[in-house]
């Protein structure tokens, strides 16, 4: 997807406040400087302070001068604990830290900051209590000389109290870049000249947006590829722009004005999430499948799942969404802090959010986010018993701990009646749920995938007929062959110490669409009996050091649309392929992309498995499979082929190099080919 906020910002009209920022962070230490530097990034929200702060980490003029690079988003809630968790996660790219106490947490940050320079950005800090930072200041000072801080935030306060220079004040953008800008995201390219007529009304849009870059990107996409002067002038002359605002928020109004109604209600639901979310767009896709906010298509081989991500897609092409990344079978995103105040602003009579500040909840309430769970167990509950009945859906977004933490959580989940969906986003003191947890007969969505404390699951869980997707955590001893019961389960996500996946089991899932099997340390061997998974379109094997064999069965799955195996270091990729089978017959006419990657025990490519797929197979990556020799012969008979990419495989890519490679003649028919090691370094395609 090229149409995202990240194609439209490209810092236009910043150049010299980069240039200015770069030259600090590059600048040599001095004698007598404070240690660690810290600069401000100062300015009104929606300016693009931490577009312009993530451009200068990634510069290589400044990533050069640093052994470690942290960014961190800190946002409202300056908790100590939380933030040296979200500083650790960033050094160890995603170490997980949950169940260590305070004195613990510290002592890591320590040991992983110790004599390293490193250069850390602290984003959307809001915090004006000196206490707070001079309690995390002496950790972040056992780096190494000439350690480095960036810190974006609205506050000037914010930046007096943490500042070790002077602020550097980002302004609006200039009138002529914004008018630049909006052009660009509202014109196909070689349209502007054609329409002058509109070229005159954006000017006059551009001017309400009060120089503020993301009210101009967010009213520039919504009339993209719109030539009806009606269209613009709607936008011009919306009656938002007289409500109080300095010109970011009514702008921000006037999109959401403009979605189309599903889309309206999707955006909303979005705010149940803390800021700074890190969102998947396929599991997004079965929440909002679990509140009912995707409407059935009209076209009877389009599943509700395709609805949705086509909803994902819009939005982000649109700029409600941001630091899109597209891992071709999945993507992640994030809400720009002021997108999340607005879907907030708009949901507050049926959204609660239960944070250290805040213990409300009112009986219009129906979906809930807990910040805090010791708040929320201890004062919210007591205080509002009569108001959980009608409640849909609650966000866990912090750990659940303590001595009572198991018997607080049962009673909450007897509060819960009618609760549709049920997300615990970090760790919990308890192993396993509450018996209770059968007894939430409407629950369509159960997401505990990020705790590792949970390690069985009660049996009354597998009497949830209308659970549409769960999700567990990696620290679960076994999945009982029960979950054959469950038998509107569409999204499983698994992570397991099971040695082999027994029949009887998930083979039986036959509506299952979706299957991740993740960080299963332990597994050798899946199930035999997984051709009865009649309706399965997506299956993820990820992380599975201990895999030595694939079923062969997987072959009979005639629906499968996307195959993915990553980081599986002992499976060899052949034990797919059927003994000396002498005719190749054609297996599916779905398979559109077959990822293989971090398969070091895989010496070929399974031919007779990929032959089977000719008619279908679109896109086919190989990835950090070091001991590949050669592509097989069969990848000429792939009519449909598109794409191939090959990278860290240097065998592989040897023999793939355009023109000179000994494959070459192999693959040369294929229309998009990307060799890392080819000798142009680039794309080619004959």
């Amino acid at each position: 997807m090229n149409r995202s906020f990240e194609s439209f910002s490209g810092l236009i009209g910043r150049d010299k406040d980069k240039e200015r920022i770069i030259n600090l962070l590059a600048a040599p230490s001095k004698v007598g400087d404070a240690h660690p530097f810290v600069l401000p990034l100062v300015g009104m929200g929606g300016l693009g302070k931490t577009s312009l702060a993530k451009s200068v980490c990634d510069a290589e003029n400044v990533k050069s001068h640093f052994e470690l690079k942290m960014e961190v988003c800190v946002s409202d809630d300056f908790s100590l604990k939380q933030v040296i968790q979200k500083i650790i996660k960033s050094a160890t790219t995603g170490e997980r830290c949950a169940d260590l106490d305070g004195g613990e947490l510290e002592k890591k940050l320590e040991e992983i900051l110790n004599g390293r320079k490193y250069l850390l950005l602290l984003d959307d800090v809001w915090n004006e209590d000196a206490q707070k930072w001079l309690l995390l200041k002496p950790l972040l000072s056992k780096g190494a000389g000439g350690s480095k801080i960036i810190v974006t935030t609205r506050s000037q306060r914010v930046a007096d109290i943490m500042g070790t220079v002077a602020a550097h004040n980002l302004s609006l953008l200039g009138q002529e870049d914004c008018l630049s800008l909006f052009y660009k995201c509202a014109f196909k390219e070689g349209e502007k000249e054609l329409y002058p007529n509109l070229v005159g009304i954006g000017k006059e849009i551009v001017a309400k947006c009060k120089q503020v870059p993301l009210a101009v990107i967010n009213l520039g996409t919504q009339l993209y590829g719109k030539t009806d002067e009606k269209e613009w002038k709607s936008v011009r002359d919306s009656e938002k722009w007289e409500e109080e605002g300095d010109g970011i928020l009514p702008a921000l109004k006037i999109s959401y004005q403009r979605l189309p109604t599903p889309l309206k209600r999707c955006f909303l639901y979005c705010s149940l999430f803390p800021k700074d979310f890190d969102f998947g767009d396929l599991f997004l896709v079965q929440f909002w499948m679990a509140q009912g906010l995707i409407l059935q298509s009209s076209n009877p081989n389009e599943k509700l799942e395709d609805v949705g991500l086509r909803y994902v897609r819009e939005l982000i092409s649109r700029c409600f969404f941001q630091d899109y990344e597209d891992w071709i079978i999945s993507a992640s995103f994030k809400m720009h802090d002021l997108m999340h105040d607005l879907a907030s602003s708009l949901a507050q009579n049926e959204f609660s959010i239960i944070s250290s500040k805040n213990h409300q909840i009112s009986k219009t309430t129906r979906h809930l986010s807990v910040l805090d769970s010791n708040s929320f167990f201890h004062k919210t509950l007591p205080k509002f018993p009569n108001n959980f009945h009608q409640v849909r859906s609650i966000v866990f977004a912090d750990s659940i701990e303590g001595p009572t933490c198991k018997t607080d959580f049962e009673k909450c989940l007897l509060e819960f009646k009618h609760l549709r969906s049920l997300e615990l986003m970090d760790d919990s003191e308890f192993e396993a749920f509450p018996e209770r947890i059968g007894a939430l007969k409407h629950l369509r969505y159960l997401h505990f995938g990020k705790n590792a404390k949970i390690k069985r699951l009660p049996k009354s869980i597998f009497k949830l007929q209308n659970l549409q997707a769960l999700l567990t955590g990696d620290g679960l001893e076994e999945l009982p062959k029960d979950v054959r019961h469950m038998s509107s389960l569409r999204f499983l996500a698994l992570g397991t110490q099971q040695k082999r996946l027994p029949e009887g089991g998930i083979g039986c899932l036959e509506c299952l669409q979706t299957l991740y099997i993740v960080n299963c340390e332990n597994l050798e061997n899946l199930c035999e009996d997984m051709e009865g998974l009649k309706s399965l379109r997506k299956l993820f094997i990820v992380s599975c050091g201990s895999l030595i064999s694939l079923s062969r069965n997987i072959k009979c799955l005639t629906t499968l649309e996307e195959f993915c195996i990553c980081d599986c270091e002992k499976l060899d990729l052949m034990t797919i392929e059927k003994e000396k089978e002498k005719k190749i017959q054609s297996l599916s006419s779905s398979l559109r992309i077959v990822i293989f990657a971090g398969l070091p025990a895989t010496l070929a490519l399974p031919e007779q498995f990929l032959q089977g797929y000719a008619e279908s197979l679109q896109t086919f990556m190989i990835a950090n499979c070091l001991n590949i020799e050669e592509m097989p012969e069969c990848i000429r008979n792939l009519k449909k082929l598109q794409n191939l990419e090959i990278s860290d495989c240097p065998r592989l890519s040897k023999r793939c190099r355009k023109g000179t490679g000994e494959d070459w003649p192999k693959i040369k028919h294929i229309p998009k080919i990307k060799v890392d090691d080819d000798d142009s370094g680039e794309e080619t395609s004959d």
